[in-house]
């Protein structure tokens, strides 16, 4: 497991300006997948958890909203840092709304 403080840094360190987020799967490749796992389920490639919780919230009751899910992506929640200096709200939108979604989608049952 990664500390949080080198997670930390991995997230913030050289993370390049809202113009230059093109890619929203990249972005949570190189930003997200280090604590959530590069399919959203919080755990890492040998199956142990990582420090993020899975993002794979079902559809229905206990889902948080989508305002509230694009708040803690845009202004961070616990330890997980903000990314508002790289995404924009409509991007922090479209991550929650279309990516993470498919990302659910190719995990394996």
């Amino acid at each position: 497991m990664i500390p949080r403080s080198a997670a930390l840094l991995l997230a913030i360190h050289g993370l390049p300006g809202s113009a230059e987020v093109r890619d929203l799967r990249a972005f949570f490749q190189q930003r997200c997948a280090v604590c959530h796992g590069q399919d959203g389920s919080g755990r890492g490639p040998n199956g142990a958890r990582l420090g993020g919780g899975s993002l794979a919230v079902p559809r229905g009751e206990g889902k948080p909203p989508e305002t509230d899910r694009v708040g803690s992506v845009l202004d961070g929640k616990g330890a997980m840092p903000g990314f508002r200096r790289q995404l924009s709200e409509a991007e922090a939108r479209r991550l929650v709304e279309a990516v993470l979604p498919k990302l659910n989608a190719r995990r394996k049952p």
